[in-house]
């Protein structure tokens, strides 16, 4: 697995062989994808910093006031904030963890932030995997990333184990990983399943604590 990020990065920084006319075509491909992933990156960016500014996401009660203004259209504002909140690891997930239990009480913030959370974790895995370690520095530092790595050369047989119990914890840094992992030999399915058995752990407790604290 740590072999695989090693690879990885080594194809990226010193390519081997000359180019084929399919490997540009790929690598196209990939500039333009990059390119559009930043633009919505940057455009999200701005909205988010926008309603940060005006204090949206100053607090739990603030954000419940702005996840509000949506109407009917509450709980998807709050599942879809939940699963582009990934782009962006500054904003903390107990953000809308609280909020959707306080708004939609243990149930209904459950079930928004499962959703969310859950498909955004999968979608940065995703993303990961497609763009490589230009994605990862993009969003996050040269130091965080070869310090994972160094782990990893270390841990690698026991990663998946690793990742379950992070996953489960409210204090670990989940979005770093599910990039991270993105990088990683692990297939597609088993991250699934891992994301989707140790996701609901914390935020559960959340919905509870904070769905029973505001009825």
């Amino acid at each position: 697995m740590s072999q695989n990020i090693a690879e990885k990065m080594n194809d990226e920084e010193e390519p081997f062989e000359k180019p084929t006319f399919l490997d540009k075509n790929g690598r196209l491909a990939k500039r333009i994808f990059a390119g559009i992933f930043v633009v919505f990156f940057v455009a999200l960016g701005s909205f988010l910093a926008y309603q940060y500014s005006i204090g949206s996401f100053k607090n739990p009660d603030s954000f419940r006031e702005y996840i509000k203004s949506f109407g009917y259209f509450g709980p998807v504002a709050l599942t879809v904030f939940q699963c582009f909140k990934v782009f962006y690891a500054v904003i903390p997930g107990a953000l809308g963890c609280v909020a959707g239990a306080a708004m939609f009480g243990s149930v209904g913030g459950f079930v928004c932030n499962y959703i969310g959370i859950c498909t955004g974790s999968i979608l940065a895995f995703l993303l990961s995997r497609k763009m490589g370690f230009s994605l990862m520095r993009l969003i996050f530092s040269e130091k965080k990333i070869r310090s994972y790595k160094r782990w990893m050369n270390r841990y690698t047989k026991h990663y998946h184990i690793f990742l379950w119990i992070a996953i489960c914890l409210p204090i670990s840094p989940d979005d770093f990983l599910c990039y991270f992992t993105g990088l990683t030999q692990m297939k597609i399915k088993k991250f699934v399943i891992i994301i989707l058995t140790a996701k609901p752990w914390a935020i559960l407790a959340y919905s509870l604590i904070f769905g029973n604290l505001f009825e």
